[in-house]
């Protein structure tokens, strides 16, 4: 039995800044999510990708890598957002988020990096958000690295997976998807 007020949540120590992170269960929008200030925000999969005959077993906690594409995309809405404030006290808010977001730029392949020695250790998989609705999952099972990429953008979809015994090849998917949209898929 759960008790009024009852709010589910996992407390762990951040990989990467050895920071304690919080991830905590949003019943509205029916997901896991996290606020880890200056380093990287966590999500929660119950239910992973299936990979052919594969049914990996959940749940895995992701660190979310947002590639520059996708800082630069948020950028772009949060700047029409202000545009359309008349609140000052607002205004300037959301002006420190930019501000923030622009800061992470350059960033994402650093963090791909040592997020895969993170990864190499098996106790959590990573999730780059590409932007415009494309992301990369990879998790490690057993000795097996296993990815999924998917997603809808600018009118095609994308998708990839990854089944490998190497943590380059996972680095390198992982790569990949983080400089999708600088690739030439622009239109």
């Amino acid at each position: 039995m759960v008790q009024t007020g009852f709010e589910p949540k996992l407390v762990f120590l951040c990989p990467l800044c050895s920071r304690e992170a919080e991830i905590i269960y949003d019943r509205g929008r029916c997901e896991w999510s996290s606020e880890h200030g200056g380093c990287v925000n966590f999500s929660v999969m119950r239910t992973l990708p299936r990979l052919g005959d594969l049914e990996p077993c959940g749940p895995v906690v992701f660190l979310n890598l947002e590639s520059d594409f996708s800082i630069k995309e948020a950028v772009e809405g949060l700047r029409a957002v202000v545009r359309d404030e008349s609140d000052q006290g607002k205004k300037s808010k959301l002006e420190v988020g930019i501000r923030r977001l622009e800061s992470k730029l350059g960033t994402s392949e650093k963090l791909v990096k040592s997020g895969v020695a993170v990864l190499k250790a098996g106790a959590f998989g990573i999730k780059v958000v590409s932007g415009r609705g494309v992301s990369a999952l990879v998790w490690k099972d057993g000795e097996r690295y296993l990815g999924a990429a998917s997603g809808q953008g600018v009118g095609r979809s994308a998708g990839a997976y990854l089944a490998s015994d190497s943590p380059d090849e996972a680095e390198r998917f992982l790569s990949f998807w983080s400089r999708y949209w600088e690739q030439g898929r622009l239109p």
